[in-house]
């Protein structure tokens, strides 16, 4: 087999290694723009489970780079003139010219052809009829561009901006800066990789980027403002620069990986934000995955669809926490007046896949402050999904709620037993709140459909009710929904609702509710029941994750606020729940958004089935109330068992 890589950074000299180490007989050309020693960048980061995977790959090469480590378990945190540490994180850095070099040597040493100074098109390789065209050409790739109607590649350019530096700080853990200035506030993401030398990363906002007149600075002028900005931080040693341009990040998908004898690999088929972790990292993971595909099938195209088939999972669930993690930082924001232990935790699980118990077993001390802060500073604390709250007047027992589920089997509209027993063994399995499914309060419902309508049907959901009430400490809220659209029929509803004895009235806005209405005619369907809801019950308004842009849902949150609303429910459901390759928590970034840019409580209902996931979302601030469905649904009982799990006792 005779392989062609286009790109000779880590990704494409390590598939080279594994290839001729696993077989070498197989030919290998690297074809590299730049010379050997050119770079970008300073120090490559890698965590102790990548470690892992390039040890089985390839022992000599991991000895080499590990020989060359910095390496730091700490995470230190500056924020409003507080330093806060976490442990317990495991990490190693390298300077990015120390890796090359190492892979360089390696690669020569069995037998890669290494082609340096020749800046070869997909033309050109295609010509010289290799069995593999490796795309290992960067996050600007040109053969991405050349085969993009094959390819179908999505690049999402994020705004913040940053500059990657260097700095002489010798730093002994990972180190966030978070400096407010009166441009804006500034990010630094910075770390050792090597005896005297660390990487500096420098993020903004756009607007603070132009206010400190940084969109029209080059090299030393950016040098000359931030080295004024952080002078403090600096204590007397230099910002480096290394090709130091100020640039937004792009979030790299492509409909495939591969077409005909051709593959991408690394940056050239998907960036995830570098707060998240390295690039190389991820380029060295794929040509892992490539090179056992190649050695592994019967011919290129099984291989190259193996490889895809294979390695895509793990790619779209980190590109899915670094979404998370890159929204973290682009509304930073949004976390400042958080208190600095909670402002602390929010960052640590930014990317949504590190639990409370993940926090708990990495770094007790922090875990145990924002418990106590959540707790008002009692002592001792309770988990974070076990402490009460306060909704719009309406007091709940915990953070715990039932998302509405469809029972259906209404006859006329009539909720009998099933629901009676549905909702009341949710109740009593230890939630704060019940929700039930959307209860018609018009026509144009589904058969089977509960409503709220007739005399009949408010006596059935008073029976259910008075059970909740008198047989829990739960609440239990009415979803309303207007199959036709008519904001009076809402209002007609809320008022039998509330003569039924409900705690809490929700609007549903996706099916089964104002289902494409646009903000003004939701907004009058609240302002209309707001004047029928009793002014001491707390008005809930459930927002599908997806059905509008981010920025218009953040909008429309700040007019339901204005309009009455104490709650917003949000529902990750359908699409939304596989959003990004299946990201955990899919409703919590929006939530996120509006629970600390418009400072109202919110809820997030869909794909939430762990308790650890649950008191993460409530310590990090980025919601109040937390719904579960299927967990519920198949568990009653979930509230007692996940406390039970860790020696709680529920109230």
């Amino acid at each position: 087999m005779r392989i062609v890589s286009i790109g000779g950074g880590p990704a494409g000299l390590y598939l080279g290694i594994l290839v001729k180490l696993a077989a070498p007989k197989h030919q290998v050309t690297v074809f590299e723009r730049n010379k050997p020693d050119d770079t970008f960048g300073f120090g490559v980061v890698f965590s102790d489970a990548t470690l892992g995977h390039l040890e089985a790959a390839d022992p000599g090469t991991h000895a080499e780079i590990t020989r060359q480590f910095a390496r730091w378990d700490d995470i230190e945190i500056h924020v409003r003139g507080e330093t806060l540490r976490s442990t317990g994180h495991g990490f190693c850095g390298i300077e990015r010219r120390t890796l090359l070099r190492i892979l360089q040597a390696r690669a020569r040493e069995l037998g890669v052809e290494v082609v340096y100074e020749k800046d070869v098109k997909l033309a050109d390789v295609q010509a010289m009829r290799p069995d593999v065209i490796v795309a290992a050409d960067g996050v600007a790739s040109g053969v991405r561009d050349a085969l993009a109607s094959s390819i179908k590649p999505n690049v999402d350019v994020r705004p913040n901006k940053f500059v990657w530096l260097g700095s002489t700080v010798p730093y002994r853990a990972f180190t966030f800066i978070f400096k407010e200035t009166p441009h804006g506030l500034f990010r630094v993401h910075a770390y050792k990789y090597v005896e005297g030398g660390s990487t500096f990363i420098v993020e903004c906002r756009a607007e603070t980027w132009r206010a400190a007149g940084l969109d029209r600075a080059d090299e030393d002028q950016t040098i000359a403002t931030l080295s004024q900005i952080f002078e403090p931080e600096l204590a007397g040693h230099k910002l480096i620069k290394n090709r130091s341009i100020w640039r937004s990040f792009p979030t790299v998908r492509c409909g495939t990986w591969h077409h005909d004898n051709i593959v991408l690999v690394g940056d050239a088929a998907h960036t995830a934000h570098f707060s998240i972790g390295s690039g190389t990292k991820r380029a060295m993971e794929d040509a892992i995955a490539l090179r056992d595909a190649l050695l592994a099938e019967p011919d290129v195209e099984t291989a190259l669809a193996t490889y895809e088939m294979r390695r895509r999972p793990e790619v779209l669930a980190l590109q899915a926490a670094a979404q998370a993690s890159l929204e973290w930082f682009e509304g930073t924001e949004r976390y400042m007046n958080l208190p600095p232990a909670q402002f602390a935790y929010s960052l640590m699980t930014r990317s949504l896949r590190v639990s409370h118990a993940s926090v708990v077993r990495r770094d007790p001390p922090l875990a145990r402050a924002v418990e106590k802060l959540l707790a008002g500073g009692a002592e001792p604390a309770p988990p974070p999904m076990f402490n009460p709250i306060v909704v719009g007047g309406l007091s709940l027992a915990n953070r715990l709620a039932l998302a509405p589920w469809t029972l259906g089997g209404a006859e006329g509209g009539v909720v009998g037993d099933a629901h009676l027993v549905f909702l009341g063994g949710r109740a009593t399995g230890g939630v704060g709140l019940v929700m039930t499914e959307t209860v018609a309060a018009g026509q144009g419902a589904p058969a089977g459909t509960p409503m709220i309508t007739s005399d009949d049907q408010v006596v059935a959901w008073k029976r259910v009710v008075e059970f909740v009430h008198d047989r829990s400490a739960a609440k239990i809220g009415v979803q309303l929904g207007a199959w036709d659209g008519d904001a009076a029929a809402l209002a007609d509803a809320a008022q039998r609702a509330a003569f039924a004895g409900f705690d809490l009235c929700q609007i549903q806005t996706g099916t089964g509710g104002l289902a494409g209405a646009g903000a003004e005619a939701i907004v009058a369907a609240v302002r209309a029941v707001r004047a029928s809801w009793p002014a001491d019950r707390p008005l809930s308004v459930r927002l599908v994750a997806g059905a509008r842009p981010a920025d218009d849902a953040v909008a429309l949150a700040a007019r339901l606020r204005d309009a009455g609303v104490s709650l917003v429910w949000i529902a990750a459901v359908g699409e939304a729940v596989g959003a990004d390759g299946g990201g955990r928590l899919p409703a919590a970034p929006l939530a996120d958004r509006i629970r600390n840019e418009i400072g109202i409580a919110t809820a997030i209902e869909g794909a939430v089935a762990s308790s650890a996931d649950v008191d993460a979302v409530i310590a990090a601030a980025r919601c109040d109330l937390v719904a579960l469905d299927r967990a519920l649904v198949y568990d009653p009982g979930f509230a007692h068992r996940a406390a039970e799990a860790i020696g709680y006792a529920v109230p």
